[in-house]
C-alpha cells in the first residue's frame, strides 16, 4: 500500500510540474501562430490552432480572434462545397469553444453563428431570426454587430408583416425602437472608443489592431447609418405620426434626460415626416442641449426655418456651420444660409453663396445661385438705368460658367442657362441709346458691388 500511495504522490506532482511547464511552451507555440496570421501564412496557422486550443485553450482570446480571422478566409477561398462544409464547421466549432474557455467575451459569437449559418443556407430565416431574437433579448447591449443588427431588424420586420409570428403592433413599434437605440448606442461607443485611442497615441504608441480599429471605425459608423436608414424606411410604412406621438408620448417625461432615447424618438419622427408634432420639436430642443452636435444645430435651424423664424434658422445653421469639420458640408450650410437671405437681404445671401463656393472649389450650385440673383436684378433695386440693370446679364453668363469650371456635371444646367439668358442680352442699338461703347466699365454698388465691361456687341 506504502507503494502505491508513493506512486499516486509521485504522479500527482508530476502532473503539476507537467502543467506548470505547459505554459511556457503554450506561449511559445501561440506566438508562433500570432506571427503566421499576421503574414497571412493561414494553413500553417490553423494546424497551430488546433494543437493549441486542445493543449492550451486559455491561452489567450486571441487564439479565436486569429483562428477566426484564418477560417473566414478559407471559407471564402474554398473551391468544393464540401470543403467550404469543413472550414464553415470548424468555425461553429470555435465559437462554441471561444464561449467556453472565455466566458463573457464580447465578440458576440451566437450572433456570428447565426449568421454564418444563415448566410450559408444551414438554417432558415425562421431559424435564424429566432437565435438572433433569443441573443437581442439576453444582451442587447452586447448586440453591437452591424451584419447583427441589419439581419435582425430585417428579418423582425418580415416576421411582423407575416402575420404569423403573434407579434402585436405595439410589439413591433417597440422593438423597432430597441432596435433604433441600439444602433445609436453602438455608433457612440464606437466614435468613444476611437476618440480615446486618438487621445491615446498622443503620448503612447499604438497596437496594430488599435490602429486598424481607428482606420476602420469611421467606415463602420457609416454602415450603422445606412442601416438604421434602412431600417426606418423599410418600418415607417406601418407607423402613423399619431401612433409614434401617443407611443414616445407615454415615455418622454422618463426619458427627456437620456440623449440615446432622444435621438431615436426625433430621427424616427423625423423619417416620418413629423415635423409639425410638439413633442418632435420639445425633443429635438431637449436633445441639442445634451448634445449640441452639429447636427443637431441643423435640425434645430430646419424646424426654425419650417416656423418661418428665419433670424434663429440663421442663427442655428451658423451654430452647425462653426461646429462642421468637413468642408463640403460647412459649404453645404452656407449655401443653405444664402437661400434664406435670398429675399431678405441679398447682399449676405451673396456672401453665403461665396463662403460655400470658397470652401468646397467643387461646389457649382452656389454660382449658378449668384448668377440668378443677378439675371433678376431689377433697375429700381440697386437705383441703376435699365440698360444697366440688363448689362448684369453678362455677369451672370460669367458667374454661372465658373460652375461647369468646379463640376463637369453642371455642364447641361450651364448650358441651358446661358442659352436663356444670351436670348435677353442688351443688344447693339440699346447700348447706343445708352451712350455705352465697347470696353466701357459699369461700376455696380449695393449688394452687386462688381464691376462690368461691355464687351464688343
Amino acid at each position: 500500500m506504502g507503494i502505491k500511495k508513493s506512486l499516486s504522490v509521485f504522479l500527482l506532482i508530476a502532473s503539476v510540474f507537467s502543467v506548470a511547464a505547459q505554459n511556457p511552451k503554450c506561449e511559445a507555440v501561440f506566438t508562433a501562430y500570432e506571427q503566421n496570421i499576421k503574414s497571412a501564412n493561414y494553413d500553417d496557422a490553423l494546424v497551430q490552432y488546433k494543437d493549441l486550443k486542445d493543449k492550451c485553450p486559455k491561452v489567450s482570446d486571441k487564439l479565436y480572434i486569429y483562428a477566426e480571422t484564418a477560417l473566414s478566409y478559407k471559407i471564402e477561398a474554398s473551391r468544393t462545397k464540401e470543403e467550404k462544409k469543413e472550414y464553415i464547421d470548424n468555425l461553429l466549432s470555435l465559437y462554441a469553444q471561444y464561449d467556453k474557455s472565455f466566458p463573457g467575451n464580447k465578440n458576440g459569437n451566437d450572433v456570428k453563428k447565426a449568421l454564418l449559418l444563415g448566410e450559408n443556407a444551414m438554417a432558415s430565416n425562421d431559424e435564424v431570426f429566432k437565435m438572433l431574437d433569443a441573443s437581442f433579448k439576453s444582451n442587447t447591449k452586447g448586440f453591437t454587430n452591424y451584419k447583427g443588427l441589419e439581419k435582425y431588424s430585417e428579418l423582425y420586420i418580415k416576421q411582423f408583416e407575416s402575420g404569423k409570428s403573434g407579434i402585436t403592433e405595439k410589439d413591433f413599434i417597440t422593438r423597432y425602437n430597441e432596435i433604433s437605440g441600439q444602433i445609436v448606442f453602438t455608433k457612440n461607443k464606437l466614435s468613444s472608443e476611437r476618440d480615446e485611442l486618438l487621445k491615446k497615441q498622443e503620448t503612447q504608441m499604438l497596437t496594430d489592431e488599435e490602429k486598424q480599429f481607428i482606420a476602420d471605425t469611421p467606415v463602420t459608423i457609416d454602415v450603422l447609418t445606412a442601416i438604421n436608414e434602412n431600417t426606418d424606411k423599410q418600418a415607417s410604412k406601418h407607423f402613423t405620426c399619431e401612433k409614434m406621438e401617443q407611443y414616445y408620448a407615454e415615455s418622454y417625461e422618463k426619458h427627456k434626460a437620456d440623449a440615446v432615447w432622444l435621438e431615436v424618438m426625433v430621427n424616427t419622427l423625423l423619417n416620418n415626416k413629423c415635423l409639425n408634432s410638439k413633442l418632435f420639436q420639445d425633443g429635438a430642443a431637449a436633445l441639442y442641449k445634451l448634445k449640441p452636435t452639429a447636427e443637431m444645430a441643423l435640425l434645430m435651424g430646419t424646424i426654425s426655418q419650417k416656423k418661418n423664424d428665419l433670424k434663429e434658422a440663421v442663427k442655428y445653421f451658423e451654430t452647425a456651420a462653426g461646429l462642421e469639420e468637413n468642408p463640403e458640408a460647412k459649404a453645404n450650410l452656407y449655401y443653405r444660409i444664402a437661400g434664406i437671405f435670398r429675399n431678405s437681404d441679398k447682399k449676405e445671401a451673396k456672401n453665403y453663396a461665396l463662403k460655400a463656393a470658397q470652401l468646397n472649389p467643387k461646389f457649382g450650385s452656389p454660382y449658378i445661385f449668384l448668377a440668378e440673383m443677378y439675371s433678376s436684378a431689377t433697375a429700381a433695386e440697386c437705383n441703376i438705368s435699365d440698360f444697366d440693370a440688363k448689362a448684369l446679364l453678362w455677369l451672370a453668363i460669367e458667374t454661372v460658367k465658373k460652375a461647369e469650371k468646379a463640376d463637369a456635371k453642371y455642364k447641361p444646367t450651364v448650358a441651358a442657362v446661358v442659352k436663356s439668358y444670351e436670348k435677353k442680352l442688351p443688344t447693339k442699338n440699346e447700348a447706343k441709346a445708352a451712350g455705352r461703347r465697347k470696353g466701357d466699365q459699369i461700376t455696380y454698388g449695393c449688394w452687386i458691388n462688381e464691376t462690368v465691361t461691355v464687351p464688343n456687341i
